[in-house]
């Protein structure tokens, strides 16, 4: 990404953040993410306000600025996963980082979660952040990557690790031998006949994890897909769509779903209610299922 488009994008999330949690709340989260910067300690932590979830981290290789400045999750889709998240349900999380998205989903409701990280300080941090949140007995931690093949592979660790990824060594970057699967090869292995809510955000690598599953989700694998928006996904979304799967923007001050219906990148993208980073598919055979009146569609 271009600085311009970063400086942008930074510029439109924090309009988004601000609107989200207020004013004040933001102020002292600038505050508090400068504080940070200026004290530069070894480990951090934040609480967030809604969901009460606890995350420890190394800093700054682990900090996640907008977690500090809003001290909260902003993104639409964590406001629709807390209005449908049931009991018993299985969500996989592919990408887990330090596990803000697993242990935001444990916490809301109790779902059993499988956590996919193939950086081994990430993996450290999630597991201590699941026994620091009392969740450790419903999720499982797998250090792995999920991809289009199986094998191994190099994950390259960047300096920032949630940006790191299966991309080799990379000058002036560490890297990992680590277990490389696909979505269906764990599934067999874990006895994963069905998943729920299924998360992939692996910075880019995107393609290539639903490419690896494809089989999987063209069985009605899964019934909710929370997926990173990147313009090369933007033919696997049509692929999903033809597969059965419909397509929304959340839009959490209406409430509203907003379907979406082109996958190019005008219609895809210009379709957005808010600055969402993920887009949400739902199996259209279990739509009634998953949003059961909580969730309304904008008509």
């Amino acid at each position: 990404m271009a600085a311009a488009d970063r400086v942008r994008n930074g510029i439109v999330k924090l309009r988004w953040g601000v609107g989200a949690v207020g004013l004040p709340r933001a102020l002292g989260g600038l505050a508090r993410y400068g504080a940070l910067r200026l004290r530069g300690p070894r480990t951090a932590e934040v609480t967030l306000r809604r969901s009460g979830v606890r995350l420890r981290y190394r800093h700054p290789s682990q900090t996640v600025p907008l977690l500090v400045v809003f001290g909260d999750v902003i993104d639409p889709e964590y406001d629709f996963l807390a209005r449908v998240l049931r009991p018993g349900w299985t969500v996989v999380d592919v990408g887990a980082a330090i596990g803000q998205f697993t242990i935001f989903c444990a916490r809301t409701a109790e779902v059993r979660a499988h956590a996919f990280e193939p950086s081994g300080g990430n993996v450290a941090a999630l597991t201590r952040n699941a026994e620091l949140n009392g969740v450790a007995d419903r999720v499982s931690v797998h250090a792995m990557a999920l991809s289009d093949h199986a094998g191994e592979a190099v994950f390259a660790t960047a300096d920032v690790t949630y940006v790191s990824g299966l991309s080799g060594p990379v000058a002036g970057q560490g890297g990992e031998r680590v277990r490389v699967e696909t979505l269906p090869g764990v599934c067999r292995e874990l006895g994963l006949g069905h998943i729920d809510v299924l998360k992939v955000n692996v910075a880019g690598h995107e393609p290539a994890v639903l490419a690896g599953a494809e089989p999987y989700l063209a069985g009605g694998g899964a019934d909710v897909l929370i997926l990173l928006i990147g313009l090369d996904s933007l033919p696997w979304y049509a692929k999903l769509h033809e597969m059965g799967y419909r397509f929304f923007f959340y839009e959490p001050r209406s409430g509203l779903l907003h379907e979406v219906g082109r996958f190019d990148e005008h219609g895809f993208l210009g379709s957005r209610p808010s600055p969402a980073r993920h887009v949400i598919a739902i199996r259209g055979a279990a739509f009634e299922q998953v949003t059961g009146g909580r969730v309304g569609l904008l008509s």
